[in-house]
């Protein structure tokens, strides 16, 4: 069973990273055409902070890719990236008996460095989570307008950590001992195609 505080913050970074359109259920799925896998970090604000409550809350993620391993080679190879994310749930809170409910709204975008030096994006909407023993996993689909990996399926599996002392992580939020979380770590591992 997840901690109060690793289930809260899982599951709030995780919908926070990366967002996209599922494809309809009767489509048959694409041939991937290019697969890229990174390891992704970034930093996670909530706003209003993470509580005992559950109000409607915003979190943003900026954050960065590296390590990149891109089965397409030469100058146009994805070497690094940017992850930024803004993410709206109607509810979000430490307690686990309170679940998170996405919102409308919420996006999310890769800037990835090429081998030349140039520049291409993946932008991502909507999202489906599913967590299991305390990680968070993250299935999209690139938006077919995206300069790089559009059609693509991303699956990302997520950690999260809370930047705060262990005096203020969930379960003290929910007792009372300990501070609201404002921000906390993510950590990745983003698999496309």
């Amino acid at each position: 069973m997840l901690s109060a505080s690793r289930q809260a913050l899982t599951m709030a970074a995780t919908l926070a990273v990366l967002s996209a359109a599922a494809p309809a259920a009767d489509a048959a799925p694409a041939a991937a055409t290019e697969t890229l896998s990174c390891s992704v970090n970034g930093d996670v604000t909530f706003s209003p902070a993470l509580s005992a409550q559950a109000p409607p809350t915003t979190v943003t993620i900026g954050g960065t890719a590296a390590n990149c391993l891109d089965s397409q080679s030469g100058t146009g190879a994805v070497v690094s990236g940017t992850v930024t994310a803004t993410l709206k749930f109607s509810a979000l809170s430490c307690d686990p008996a309170k679940p998170a409910v996405l919102a409308p709204g919420s996006t999310a975008a890769f800037t990835w460095t090429l081998k030349d030096g140039s520049q291409a994006t993946s932008t991502l909407t909507g999202i489906a989570l599913t967590e299991i023993d305390g990680t968070g996993t993250l299935t999209a689909t690139v938006t077919s307008g995206s300069s790089r990996l559009a059609g693509e399926k991303l699956t990302a599996l997520l950690n999260v950590d809370s930047k705060q002392p262990v005096v203020d992580n969930c379960i003290d939020v929910l007792l009372g001992t300990g501070a609201p979380i404002i921000n906390s770590t993510l950590t990745a591992d983003a698999a496309f195609g």
